[in-house]
This record gives C-alpha cells, sequence and structure tokens, in this order.
C-alpha cells in the first residue's frame, strides 16, 4: 500500500538537503561533454558516497565518429572566454562568457587570439532566407530574433557570415512573453554534426535586443543621410573556446536488492549554469532519494527490496542513449523507470503545476497509474475547516505522454522501460539564465522526493499481494479518464446537429474500446513482477475488465440516449486506404534521432526529410507514437490509427512518407 511506505519516507527525506545540492550544483557550467560538466558529476559521485550509497561514474567517447544507436556524438567543448563589445567613442559590452554564461551560443568556436571586428547586420524580415536575396553578409555578424540554426544554415554556409547575434526568446502562451523576462537570456546552443560549417555566436536578453536593434536603425538612418557614414555598427567578437575529441559522464548509484531486477531513476544533469530548476532540482531530488531509501533501508525501517534502485545521473538524451547502448544484456532485468526534469519550481513564480507525465501508450504500463497513486497521497497536506476531507496547497496535474525528455527514451517498446516523468510545466523562466536558485523551492523538492522514493520503492518490492491495491488504481485512473472524454463529447455534441453528433459519438465510442483494451493490456504488464502467478493475475485483470466493460457500455449507452442517437457510422478514425499498407519493421532500438543520422544521408533523402517535417509541422508531435507502436505486425494503417487514437493527431499521409524515408535511410525493413 503507498501511505505506510509514504509515511515513513516523509519523516526521513529532506527538501532542505535537496536545496543544498540544488545551490552547489547550480554552480557549475553543465555543458553536455565538457570540463564543467565532468566537475558536477564528480560532486554527485561524493554526494552519494558520503551518503553510504555505492556510485560510479561511467565514462564514454564523444567525438563525431561515435553514434550511440541513432544518437550521433560530438566533440567535447570547452570555453575559456568571450566577450562582444560594440565599437564607437565609448565600447558598450554587451556579452561576457565569464559573468553571464549564456550570453554565448554554447558551442561556438574560437575566433582569433586578437578577436575580430565585423559589421552587425540586422535581420528585420525574419530568419528566412528568401526574405534577404541579394544582402551580403560576407564578414558580417548576423543579427536574428529568429531560429538562429536555420539563420546559421543559410548566412554562414552560403553567405560568409562568420558569427551570429541572438536576441531569440521562445515564448509560451499566458506563461511567457519576452516582456515578461526582459532581462533574461535564453539558452542557445549549435549541436554540430561535423557536417556543416561552424561558427560562433552570442545571446541577448530582450532589453539588450530591443537597444540593439534600435541603434542599427539609427545607424541606418544616419547612412542615407550621409553616405560617408557605415551603414552598420561594428562590432569586436573574442572567444577563446575548443573543440576536442572527449567524454560524457554518466554517474550510476545504486542500492542493491535480493535479485538482479532494478528500477531505475533518472535525471538529466547537463545544462549551463545555473539552470537550478532544469535541472539541478532533480539531480538533488534523485541524490537525496537515494540517500534516504538507503538510510531506510538500513536502519530497519523499510526491508531491504527484492529489486535494486539505480539512480542515473546523465547528459540529457545522450547519457541515456549511451548507457542503454553499452549495457543491452542488462536492459531485460530493468524493470521500470522514473524521469526527474524539473521538479523544484516555486509554483508562485514558475507557475506550472506538478505534471505527472504517463508513458506512451505503446509502453502498456500500469506505472503511470501507480505515479498518479502516489501523487494523490501526497496532494493529502491541509484539512478543511471540519477536518472531514484533504487537499493539496500546490498546483498539479496529470498529463498523457508528451516526451521531450530521457523516459521517451526508456518507454520505447524497443527499450521497454515503462517510465512516466515528474516535471514542473510550463515554466516561466525554463531555458533561461533567470533559472535560478530563488526560483526553487526546498518544499516542492520534498513532495516530489516523497513521490520518487514511494514509487521506486513500491516497484522495487513489488509482489503478488500488491495485486489487490494497484488493480484499483489503474480502474480509478480509467474510469476518470472515460468519465472527463463522455462529458468534452457531450459540451460538443449540444452544439452540433444529428449527423455531426453521430460522428462525433461513434468517434468517442472506438476511442473507449482502444482505451479499455489498452487498461487491461496496462493491468497485465504486472505479469513482469510476479510471472509465477500469471493464472492469478489474469483472473484478477479479467475481473477488472468486465467491471470497466460494464461500466463503460453503461456510460456510452445512458449518452447516446441523452443525445437522441438512433445509429451511428463504424470505423470513424481508421485512416484512408494506403496505396501499399505494408508492415514496417524497426531495424534500430530506442527513438530515431535524426540530428547526424540525416546528415549523412544523400542530398536528396536530406531534402525529403526537411520537407516533410516543413509540410507537416505539427506531426513532429506524434513522429515518436508511429514508431512505438511499429512492433513489425502492425500494417502502417493499424499504426497510424493507434497513433490519432493517441494523439487525436490524423498521420495518414505523413506516415506513408516517413516510412518510406526510414527505409531508404535502412532503419526500418518491410514485410
Amino acid at each position: 500500500m503507498i501511505r505506510p511506505i509514504l509515511s515513513k519516507i516523509q519523516r526521513e527525506f529532506s527538501g532542505q538537503r535537496s536545496f543544498h545540492h540544488v545551490a552547489e550544483i547550480s554552480q557549475h557550467h553543465r555543458i553536455q561533454s565538457s570540463p564543467g560538466y565532468r566537475d558536477a558529476a564528480q560532486y554527485c559521485q561524493k554526494i552519494f558516497h558520503s551518503d553510504g550509497v555505492k556510485a560510479e561514474i561511467l565514462s564514454y567517447p564523444a567525438n563525431y565518429q561515435t553514434s550511440y544507436w541513432t544518437n550521433a556524438m560530438w566533440d567535447e567543448w570547452f570555453c575559456k572566454e568571450a566577450t562582444l563589445d560594440i565599437l564607437g567613442d565609448q565600447p558598450i559590452r554587451l556579452c561576457d562568457f565569464q559573468a553571464e554564461k549564456m550570453s554565448l551560443i554554447q558551442r561556438s568556436i574560437a575566433t582569433p587570439k586578437e578577436g575580430v571586428v565585423a559589421p552587425i547586420i540586422w535581420l528585420e524580415h525574419g530568419d528566412d532566407e528568401t526574405a534577404y536575396p541579394d544582402l551580403d553578409l560576407h564578414g558580417a555578424l548576423v543579427f536574428t530574433d529568429g531560429d538562429w540554426n536555420k539563420v546559421r544554415s543559410w548566412a554562414v554556409e552560403k553567405r560568409g557570415a562568420i558569427g551570429i547575434i541572438s536576441e531569440r526568446m521562445v515564448e509560451f502562451p499566458i506563461v511567457r512573453h519576452r516582456f515578461d523576462i526582459p532581462d533574461a537570456i535564453l539558452y542557445t546552443s549549435f549541436w554540430w554534426t561535423n557536417y556543416e560549417k561552424k561558427c560562433f555566436g552570442f545571446a541577448l536578453s530582450p532589453k539588450q535586443g530591443d537597444w540593439l536593434k534600435k541603434n542599427c536603425m539609427k545607424q541606418m538612418a544616419l547612412h542615407h543621410k550621409d553616405s560617408k557614414q557605415p551603414a552598420y555598427l561594428s562590432a569586436k567578437a573574442f572567444v577563446d573556446s575548443q573543440l576536442y575529441p572527449g567524454s560524457i559522464e554518466n554517474v550510476s548509484a545504486y542500492i542493491p536488492g535480493n535479485t538482479k531486477e532494478e528500477i531505475l531513476i533518472t535525471a538529466h544533469l547537463c545544462h549551463p549554469q545555473a539552470s537550478a530548476n532544469d535541472n539541478a532540482s532533480g539531480v538533488a531530488v534523485a541524490m537525496e532519494t537515494a540517500r534516504t531509501l538507503k538510510k531506510l533501508i538500513e536502519t530497519g525501517a523499510l526491508p531491504k527490496p527484492k529489486r535494486g534502485i539505480r539512480f542515473l545521473l546523465i547528459p540529457e538524451m545522450t547519457g541515456t542513449y549511451a548507457y542503454l547502448s553499452q549495457n543491452e544484456a542488462k536492459i531485460p532485468k530493468i524493470m521500470a523507470g522514473l524521469n526527474l526534469d524539473m521538479v523544484g519550481e516555486k509554483q508562485e513564480l514558475c507557475q506550472g503545476p506538478l505534471v505527472v507525465e504517463y508513458p506512451p501508450q505503446a509502453t502498456q504500463s500500469f506505472v503511470g497509474d501507480l505515479m498518479a497513486g502516489v501523487l494523490e497521497a501526497v496532494t493529502e497536506e491541509a484539512k478543511n475547516l471540519a477536518g472531514t476531507t484533504s487537499y493539496a496547497l500546490f498546483k498539479y496535474a496529470i498529463s498523457p505522454f508528451s516526451g521531450g525528455s530521457d523516459h521517451y527514451i526508456l518507454s520505447d517498446p524497443t527499450v521497454g522501460i515503462p517510465s512516466p516523468m515528474l516535471i514542473q510545466w510550463p515554466d516561466k523562466f525554463y531555458h533561461t539564465s533567470a533559472d535560478t536558485l530563488d526560483k526553487v523551492d526546498p518544499q516542492m523538492l520534498y513532495r516530489v522526493g516523497c513521490m520518487s522514493a514511494t514509487y521506486a520503492y513500491l516497484l522495487a518490492n513489488l509482489e503478488v499481494k500488491d495485486i489487490d491495491w494497484i488493480l484499483p488504481l489503474a480502474r480509478a485512473s480509467y474510469l476518470s479518464h472515460i468519465n472527463n472524454l463522455l462529458k468534452k463529447d457531450m459540451e460538443i455534441s449540444l452544439q452540433q446537429n444529428i449527423l455531426d453528433k453521430e460522428k462525433t459519438f461513434a468517434q468517442t465510442r472506438e476511442l473507449l474500446d482502444h482505451l479499455c483494451a489498452l487498461k487491461e493490456a496496462e493491468m497485465m504488464d504486472l505479469q513482469r513482477f510476479v510471472p509465477k502467478n500469471k493464472q492469478q493475475l489474469r483472473r484478477a485483470v479479467n475481473r477488472q475488465s468486465k467491471i470497466l466493460r460494464s461500466f463503460t457500455d453503461s456510460l456510452l449507452k445512458e449518452q447516446k440516449t441523452a443525445l437522441g442517437i438512433s445509429d451511428e457510422p463504424d470505423n470513424t478514425t481508421l485512416p484512408p486506404a494506403l496505396s501499399s499498407d505494408r508492415i514496417p519493421v524497426r531495424l534500430f532500438r530506442g527513438p530515431f534521432n535524426a540530428r547526424g543520422s540525416v546528415e549523412k544521408q544523400p542530398k536528396v533523402i536530406q531534402t525529403q526529410y526537411q520537407t516533410l517535417f516543413r509540410d507537416f509541422p505539427s506531426l513532429r508531435s506524434c513522429n515518436n507514437q508511429l514508431l512505438y507502436w511499429t512492433d513489425g505486425k502492425r500494417s502502417v494503417s493499424e499504426i497510424c490509427r493507434l497513433t490519432t487514437l493517441e494523439t487525436g493527431i490524423p498521420c495518414v499521409m505523413f506516415a506513408e512518407s516517413y516510412f518510406q524515408i526510414l527505409h531508404e535511410m535502412h532503419l526500418i525493413s518491410w514485410k
């Protein structure tokens, strides 16, 4: 049961200890494959050791010749110093790497030792090359508020620019407009593949960017009045940096169990200084979770678990790909995971809720329901005046799979480590220089830490008797979900004519059929934990499935009657007939990482890939699900149907082309 374990953990876990770790880790400039990241990894290893938890640093080559599954690597990077000065009668220093690490686009290459002096040309009409057919950029610093990598691909590669000045600030509606954080600088980086022309670049805050735009226009106006005046401002750029074959590091800590099976907790250690919430917070919670569990097991407050618990601190994505690809024989023993990413936010400042994000549906596991159940127990913080109910003093939410962090690799069915994620999203200060220690809440670190430790220990010690309380958790999750779906369906249908009502109802019915079958498969995932009790589990799941099906049918019948629907069309979510509905077979493990994989293909394939994602921009959010559902048995039509049921996004046209491109890249075969 959740609460007896949770209560013991709540007495031991320290949010303040976690906060101290965030303070220490956030002092390091933790760029993947860099000395600063390595220093942070050594700090984490030291803390694990001081808390009595065995830990080691695992090192993997980082160079352009190395790939881990489809994840192509890059060279190590180190920067000692970088500055950008606007020249004139009174030179103004806009950027200083030593003062603010995010003022430099990470992985910038070095300038000559004496620096470079160059004109600043403002791209005032966006980041598309076609807007500047006759603009001479040779030897210039290009100033843009658009996508700096897109600008680099044509301004540097084709037009001879020597560097980029970016004032981009990614906005999140409601939570973040560029003027909400005028002094913050966006985290920017070049992700080199060694197939491109490299350059250096600097990043500005919105306030700095507006100042520079104003002065660029002022200089151009002076030139128009007097042609002897230069048309552009001049700047001196200096970067002292190195790119060289190096390494990446994972910190692996382990609490042993009685078997070789493991539960895995991941948290990425990388990102620029300070990146306190993203993700010094996740790392700090993982370390304090390890200390807490070690202490409780050592003192006998908790029995030694059946399965070991591993803590893996990684450079995001890269370290997970490396660890899994180098430990393929161990993967079947890793029963489940949990990813911690941005978990310490002070909600009144950062604004986002604490989110439990489920694994993708194709993973077909109960662990998302378990994590949601642990969250529910943690929300019992305060009572009403009469003391008859409890509720949370913080914002929280449950979310379907979205991806974007290491759980998307672990949860890929070709890996088979179902992993929910704990995250606070959105965050007003995400990926900016304003993600600092003052945005971190020790109480939130405490809540998430108690959740993480409880989840990990429950799974580490899960046995057949736990079926009786885990299955009702799964049932409750399903019933809550379908009630919300039917309520939404009713709200939509009441505004429709009868034909549209019938179509909406049929789509909802098909979705509920899918979710009911999926929930049964998720409950049967318990079989991996209790393989000797398959028949007992099957009987218990059958009982729950009958309840779910009966309840679903009753609700659908009532909804149909209330809407006045006599009949409805069938197969409303099935994709249209395909020209060749073949079965794709994956030839690679883990999600497909396009960076570095596409660039080494013939130009025609590169163009096909880039055109596909340009023509279907919304499909970027579900191309992973297409691959997750690709099991070597399902046709493209069935994969598209399942992906649409999961994401709500029609994807047939995209999927046909996507799978064909992957086939041409020798990443899938057809049968």
